[in-house]
């Protein structure tokens, strides 16, 4: 990448109570070197006449790097339509879950699922203080690519967190070596060509 292209890292999460942690995450990726592309922060480019879905998902289509968030509360679904458009176009990705959602699927997907493996569509809950829809758990199952066979499953990784600084430590292991994610995309648009 030549030395004035900034990698454009979208973060895409919920955002209604998760407002001061996103803007630390915001303040570290933008300190590290990157161009972030977050809605929180208002900078997802909104093109004149587009709606704000077609305006993520464009996002989501212009951006180098995607880190997605899951926290408890899935929100409009914005969201959940931005990770299944990072996977389907093959992005760099990466991942983190807030503890509860992995506690969560772990013991919900005996329910979520039919005994064939094939998804229980029929399958809702009542919205509670630790998770508000079912809908988490498919965004979480979608992340990791739940729907493959373990060895067919690449940029699979969720890494789980329940205090903030575990976020720090995350953000700082993946994306701190900005050289080295700028090599690697380089590499990969390369063997794009």
């Amino acid at each position: 990448m030549k030395k004035k292209d900034k990698l454009k890292i979208m973060v895409s999460s919920t955002v209604y109570g998760r407002e001061y942690e996103l803007e630390q995450i915001y303040a570290i990726l933008t300190g590290y070197g990157y161009e972030v592309i977050m809605s929180k922060e208002g900078s997802v480019y909104l093109p004149a006449g587009a709606s704000i879905p077609e305006s993520c998902l464009k996002a989501v289509e212009d951006c180098d790097l995607f880190l997605g968030i899951i926290f408890p509360r899935y929100g409009s679904g914005i969201t959940h339509q931005e990770f299944k458009k990072a996977i389907e176009l093959g992005k760099p990705r990466w991942f983190i879950a807030h503890q509860y959602v992995n506690f969560a699927k772990n013991i919900l997907d005996q329910y979520m699922f039919k005994k064939d493996g094939t998804l229980n569509i029929s399958f809702k809950f009542k919205e509670t203080s630790m998770l508000d829809s079912a809908d988490i758990v498919h965004m979480y199952n979608d992340a990791v690519l739940n729907h493959l066979k373990p060895e067919e499953r690449r940029s699979n990784w969720v890494h789980h967190f329940f205090k903030t600084d575990e976020i720090f430590t995350f953000l700082k292991t993946q994306f701190e070596p900005i050289e080295s994610r700028c090599a690697e995309i380089e590499k990969i648009k390369g063997t794009r060509k």
